[in-house]
């Protein structure tokens, strides 16, 4: 017996966490953390593909735009079944009801099969981030040493510092390329989708002043299985150029090794040269990449 089935309650999404973590590289870093992202989007779908009440596939779509940024999992032993086209087409019809024309999908690029159903179905490469790691096992404990006139603090210790944070976010995350300013919100859309994930912790999040001004800050992500995650690392524009970035990644690798953490990856775009130069100046060495997908919504016969 065979259902497809909107998840609702804590169960589900229990199940679909752990179809995700059976097939994706890097799983879903926590239960909380999926419900969290789920809240933050209300025309978001997420589904559970079961067979003999065995959940064996997991999906979801939210609208982005004029396109639906979507996810797709398949458990390895039930792949090349039909699991995926089901779930593919429930993902396209909630879509087109959403007057969406096309979805976006990243894959890992060690995901062969994914890569190749994408590409049979019209789906074309639009971006792609290179996947880099450090081995903290191998690397000295850093000495952090901000520039002169520089601190370095966590949110723990400095909590009412968000709003400085916020502008920072305002000024960094347009400069990356293929992001927009509108990506980061409002202030309180950024601390809900950002600040208040349940995996950016306070101990993990590191800001740097000048005085009583918040001139960056970055940001770790805990996962799973000793690996932890590079998020923003972003510095006011005026203040670039001055060590400060080096700073922040020196005092998240300190604190990533203080934690237990075993592993630190991040994910750098392409064009991206100053913080992949910084990246590799550290030690990171590249794993492999992340590829953006976007194809068009899948017929009802198919």
């Amino acid at each position: 017996m065979q259902t497809l089935e909107i998840v609702s309650e804590d169960e589900d999404l229990r199940d679909w966490v752990d179809v995700v973590n059976t097939a994706d590289v890097w799983g879903i870093p926590s239960f909380e953390d999926a419900r969290h992202l789920r809240g933050l989007h209300p025309d978001r779908l997420d589904w559970v593909f079961r067979r003999d009440g065995n959940a064996v596939g997991a999906a979801f779509v939210r609208p982005s735009g004029g396109n639906g940024v979507a996810g797709l999992w398949v458990r390895p032993e039930n792949r090349r079944q039909g699991v995926g086209s089901t779930l593919h087409g429930a993902l396209s019809q909630h879509a087109r009801r959403l007057g969406l024309h096309a979805l976006e999908i990243e894959v890992h690029e060690s995901e062969r099969d994914a890569r190749v159903y994408l590409e049979r179905r019209g789906y074309e490469e639009v971006g792609r981030q290179i996947e880099l790691a450090l081995d903290l096992d191998s690397v000295p404990m850093p000495e952090v040493k901000p520039p002169d006139g520089i601190t370095v603090v966590t949110r723990a210790e400095r909590p009412d510092l968000l709003p400085g944070m916020y502008q920072v976010a305002r000024e960094a995350i347009p400069d990356i390329p293929g992001e927009a300013e509108d990506e980061v919100g409002s202030f309180e859309e950024w601390i809900a989708a950002d600040m208040d994930r349940p995996i950016h912790t306070h101990d993990l999040t590191f800001i740097a002043m000048q005085g009583a001004e918040v001139v960056g800050y970055a940001v770790l992500q805990r996962g799973r299985g000793g690996v932890a995650f590079h998020s923003l690392t972003g510095v006011r524009r005026g203040w670039r150029g001055r060590g400060i970035a080096s700073a922040l990644k020196r005092a998240q690798v300190a604190g990533a090794k203080q934690a237990g953490f075993r592993r630190l990856v991040t994910e750098n775009i392409v064009e991206n040269a100053p913080i992949r130069h910084l990246n590799a100046s550290m030690g990171y060495r590249p794993l492999a990449s992340m590829i953006l997908f976007r194809g068009p919504l899948l017929d009802a016969a198919r």
